[in-house]
């Protein structure tokens, strides 16, 4: 494999980490906003009607915002590559 070819995999790697820890945090906030809205609906059952009228976060907000972070994250790694490819590359290693 060529430096260059290791350089984009690398930088590849380290972006797709990045952007999973995304999803991880998205993760946590769609739990936080569950927990949230069902004491909401436990305490305030009187209400139920504008609690759902302001619940935001259901699974189709989760799925829209995955999708944008993938898609940020591929965005990235293309722009990476098209990057890379402005450079010549090479690596020398000490024994």
């Amino acid at each position: 494999m060529d430096a260059k070819a290791l350089l984009g995999e690398y930088y590849g790697r380290n972006t797709k980490r990045l952007f999973k820890t995304f999803l991880v945090l998205l993760e946590d906030l769609k739990t936080e906003h569950d927990i949230n809205f069902c004491k909401l609906r436990k305490n305030l059952s009187q209400h139920k009607d504008l609690i759902e009228q302001a619940d935001y976060f259901d699974e189709d907000k989760m799925q829209y915002l995955r999708k944008r972070v993938l898609d940020m994250g591929n965005d990235n790694i293309r722009n990476n590559d098209d990057d890379l490819e402005k450079f010549t590359i090479e690596f020398e290693f000490n024994q």
